[in-house]
């Protein structure tokens, strides 16, 4: 170790350079250690090797002679980045592997130990199950409980109630009751385990979410089965044991020749035993519905669908509480790597026409300098980051880490990054949390963590959490294509199809029959109830368009609108194509003829001289798809037809990937106009105008980029399928246009967009902003939820229909007042103006948080009501008293040993035993003589106690209370009905 003072521009070291270099004989070669990749096991050990580098890098690195690194000590410690000493740190972590696994940020069950835990538990609640059933069969007839049952009176109401308790009695395992309390405390227990568990190996950000909601899962549970336990109770003892009683009465069934109640007993006692058993899941979800409902609307996230003023830009949807800040100076040095890389992994090999680019040339025209290199591909740069060119500080040594990450993914090959300070200290082995704190001096010279570790993909930087979504789903899908192609024979045999996918949606439905089957009867009932909402709008709309009239208060009729454009505007990756679809299709059901036009592409210079507005097509006559206008005298001929336009991007795509957003604000003001104007216009020419602006997360977004990939790497596969489908004639019967379209449905845009995705959030909803207005106002259509958003646009596009006016041109019929103008901001906002700004809260928003937390301390409160805290929670088996048992030598004599009352003495509990089981002299012999029938007492029948001595009972006033019900059954009927 080298004791030496570090200077003021400095901080103090405290952890080992990964390099240590040293001259050697040649002016250009410099001896460096490097370090070997280690297992996740070893992470806080590193094996040094020594390779020599050549500063001009033109040739491949060559490994020197171990015994080179022992150079610096014999030589000395040359100089090092300007400085005459070398920072000595304890070694923490290799940066040549993750220091934890990628994982989802909501993944559950992510060790396989919790995951069979889980299971077990499942397992054990059906066993009980099981057990119960068995113990309801054994009761049911039991030669000591159903003659009781059987000799009761139906017609009577107090009959009723021994029904019900004889139910009751069914449905908690009759002979086995006492073994299911017994093994109670163990089932709560697994439950606690698993629900902690869930809790440690949540996301760090969502311990505090995943916490309640495990609580609130627990307390839907109980409450749940006390709830269904209740329900059954009533419903017997309210509803069909009165019914029975009824028939009986009035002899509409023939007792007992034709029927008997116990049948109704044992079907009320399965009930009992399974709803709870049922309801107990439905109780758990219950719990963490409202539990997320609870935290969604308190921190105001985003809706399904929602007004652009309520988007709210701060939520957890865009801003990850476990996530660097976008803005950290290390997060954009990462993304000028993982454009270089990029340029990398889309290079040619060699053996195609593509220019060939290796790592180190890309990183170093980006700045980066190799200076190490180790096994497995590891090597090491360094860069000197300035914050700012007339900032004070002298230039900051940052070291990069990059390690190829296997395996491939459409044969490119992911790329594992660290970047770090210097004068760093990693400690992302201890918490999580360390790598996102910022680096706190004295003279702050940087922005954001001190360390940041990623992914680099086709030039995109993912987080470990981002890169865990496109990878599992990456994998997931190409797992449904082999099922798929596994289950290919039977599902040609059933379905009469065996044809190869040659098409995106061909492929989406190959892919169902490869899922699980839980999962495929999800997709098929949403894609059901999503076919019903696009028929029911359909109709509605042809109601419209066959002049059902709407009476309005004013006189005024209510029609289909001539012409529809539906605009699809927002991040790609978010489902624009897909979600929007559906409104394009209930447009198309409906007899519109619907086109789509596409503005992703800049303006040509041509269109640069036009107005701006004037380059987006409007369904009308200067459009190349022509509208006939409903006539004056509200007939329209059978043959009308109705337009509709799709506008896949529009104008504000040419402010996030033009360079509007950088004109003035005068400039951009006058733009906004324009726009409001055209929206103006198009009402005036009865042609409805839907703004869709989709939203989403990254999460979601990585997820949509590993099932592209995926169909990418399946398109390949097809191709190959197709071309050994071919006909041996000379005619070309194969069809592959659809295949290229499925390969070009990503793009290394999209990569590109994940990288900016603040910013073009944050420039799509200042557009929308300045757009907005009461009269047509923006639809933000919120995509993580890909069926909660379709249904709510769906509803969202049926509002719109219901409050646009269209009487056409030249309507005399039309009396109304003229439509009032478009309400909209007379100024512009700037985009720091509106992050700055407190984001409203919807009404939505506050009326379900106060719903759902009320809901929440509702159920806590039954659930604390309905429970004896005083309850031991294990309740041990009963002993007995062996050494009594020996000496007395008698049935008899057998004691429980055990907590007695304290209140209650032995002549007490047999008197009080005596009198609850003493029978009548005529009923004795009678039941004695059936021998069905358990006789009650102290002693057998026809014994007599000793003068002068208590009498002895068989067992404590426990064991009798285990065994009561069934005999007060024989009690209570052999006294009222002799």
């Amino acid at each position: 170790k080298l004791n030496v003072e570090p200077d003021d521009d400095h901080a103090p070291p405290v952890e080992s350079t990964p390099l240590l270099p040293s001259s050697t004989s040649g002016s250009n070669r410099v001896l460096l250690h490097g370090f070997r990749r280690k297992s996740v096991a070893k992470l806080s050990s590193r094996a040094s090797g020594v390779n020599v580098v050549d500063l001009h890098l033109d040739g491949d690195l060559s490994t020197a002679h171990p015994a080179e690194g022992l150079a610096p000590l014999f030589h000395g410690i040359r100089e090092y980045d300007g400085r005459e000493y070398i920072p000595y740190r304890e070694a923490t972590l290799v940066k040549s592997v993750p220091a934890f696994p990628p994982y989802r940020r909501k993944a559950r069950h992510r060790s396989f130990y919790l995951w069979w835990t889980n299971e077990f538990r499942h397992w054990w609640k059906n066993s009980r199950l099981l057990v119960r059933l068995a113990g309801l069969y054994v009761y049911s007839y039991d030669p000591a409980v159903a003659p009781a049952i059987l000799v009761l009176d139906p017609t009577k109401r107090k009959t009723m109630k021994k029904l019900l308790k004889f139910g009751k009695r069914l449905g908690q395992g009759g002979p086995v009751r006492d073994f299911i309390k017994m093994v109670k405390p163990f089932t709560r227990s697994m439950r606690l385990l698993v629900g902690g568990w869930r809790w440690f190996e949540a996301a760090p950000c969502r311990r505090g979410e995943v916490g309640v909601e495990e609580f609130m899962a627990f307390v839907g549970n109980r409450v749940s089965r006390m709830v269904a336990r209740t329900a059954t109770d009533d419903l017997a003892y309210y509803i069909i044991f009165p019914l029975q009683r009824y028939l009986f009465r009035q002899d509409l069934l023939d007792y007992p020749q034709a029927y008997h109640p116990i049948a109704i007993c044992v079907c009320i006692g399965i009930l009992r035993a399974v709803s709870p058993f049922a309801a107990s899941f439905q109780g758990s979800r219950f719990g963490r519905v409202l539990t997320r409902g609870f935290f969604s609307s308190a921190k105001n996230r985003w809706l399904p669908t929602q007004r652009i003023e309520n988007l709210n830009l701060m939520s957890d949807d865009c801003q990850e509480k476990d996530e660097v800040n976008q803005a950290a100076d290390l997060v954009i040095i990462a993304r000028l790597v993982s454009k270089a890389l990029g340029e990398v992994q889309t290079s040619g090999d060699g053996d195609d026409e593509k220019q060939v680019v290796r790592q180190h040339e890309a990183l170093l025209n980006e700045g980066f300098k190799q200076v190490g290199a180790g096994s497995g591909g590891y090597a090491v740069y360094q860069y000197h980051f300035k914050v700012h060119k007339l900032s004070p500080f002298k230039p900051t040594t940052i070291l990069l880490h990059v390690t190829p990450y296997g395996p491939s993914i459409t044969d490119v090959m992911p790329y594992y990054l660290v970047l770090e300070f210097e004068t760093s200290c990693d400690f992302r082995n201890q918490k999580w949390s360390n790598s996102l704190t910022n680096l706190e001096l004295v003279a702050r010279k940087w922005q954001g963590p001190q360390v940041l570790e990623g992914y680099c993909y086709q030039g995109a930087f993912f987080s470990p959490h981002h890169f865990a979504e496109l990878k599992e789903m990456y994998d997931k899908q190409l797992l449904s294509y082999e099922a798929a192609c596994k289950k290919l024979p039977i599902v040609a045999k059933t379905h009469h199809q065996s044809g190869v996918p040659n098409d995106l949606p061909t492929l989406k439905k190959f892919l169902e029959a490869g899922k699980r089957s839980r999962k495929r009867n999800q997709n098929m009932r949403e894609y059901t109830e999503l076919q019903r909402v696009v028929k029911s709008v359909a109709k509605e709309i042809l109601g419209l368009m066959k002049k059902k009239k709407k009476k309005r208060s004013m006189g005024g009729q209510c029609y289909a609108p001539k012409g529809v454009i539906l605009y699809f505007e927002g991040l790609d990756c978010s489902g624009k194509s897909s979600t929007g679809g559906l409104v394009q299709a209930a447009l198309e059901q409906a007899g519109y003829q619907v086109g789509m036009r596409q503005y992703n592409r800049p303006p040509t210079v041509e269109q640069r001289t036009m107005p701006w507005m004037d380059r987006f097509e409007v369904p009308g006559p200067s459009s190349i798809l022509h509208l006939t206008p409903n006539t004056a005298d509200g007939n329209e001929s059978e043959q009308a037809k109705h337009i509709g336009l799709v506008w896949d991007r529009g104008p504000a795509g040419d402010f996030v990937y033009g360079d509007l957003d950088d004109l003035p604000l005068a400039e951009k003001k006058r733009r906004y106009e324009e726009f409001i104007a055209f929206d103006q216009q198009c009402r005036e020419k009865d042609i409805l105008f839907l703004k869709l602006l989709f939203v989403t997360n990254r999460d979601s977004i990585a997820k949509t980029l590993g099932k592209r990939l995926a169909q990418k790497k399946m398109a390949k596969d097809l191709t190959t399928w197709l071309q050994a489908c071919r006909s041996r004639s000379g005619e070309e019967d194969v069809n592959f246009e659809g295949i290229e379209a499925i390969s070009a449905h990503i793009d290394p845009t999209d990569f590109l967009a994940f990288n900016n995705y603040q910013r073009n959030l944050r420039i799509f909803s200042n557009f929308a902003l300045n757009t907005d207005s009461e009269e047509n106002p923006w639809v933000v259509v919120n995509t993580g939820d890909r069926y909660a958003a379709r249904k709510s646009l769906m509803k969202a596009f049926r509002a719109h229909l219901n409050n646009f006016e269209s009487c056409g041109k030249g309507c005399s019929s039309c009396s109304g007042p003229n439509k009032p103008p478009i309400l909209t901001r007379t100024s512009g906002v700037e985009i720091h103006d509106m992050m700055k700004t407190k984001f409203s809260r919807s009404w939505r928003h506050s009326l379900m948080a106060w719903i759902t937390f009320i809901s929440i301390l509702l159920l806590a409160y039954i659930y604390a009501e309905n429970t004896k805290w005083d309850d031991s929670w294990f309740n041990a088996p009963p002993k007995y008293n062996i050494s009594a048992l020996l000496e007395g030598g008698a049935d008899d004599d057998i004691t429980v040993l055990g907590p007695r009352k304290p209140s209650a003495t032995a002549e007490e509990e047999n008197a009080t035993y005596t009198k609850k089981g003493k029978t009548s002299k005529e009923e004795k012999p009678k039941l004695a003589d059936d021998g069905k029938i358990k006789e009650l007492g102290g002693a057998e029948a026809g014994a007599t106690p000793a003068v002068g001595s208590p009498p002895k009972i068989a067992k404590t006033a426990k064991v009798a209370k285990e065994s009561k019900e069934g005999e007060t059954f024989l009690d209570e009927s052999a006294n009222t009905e002799g």
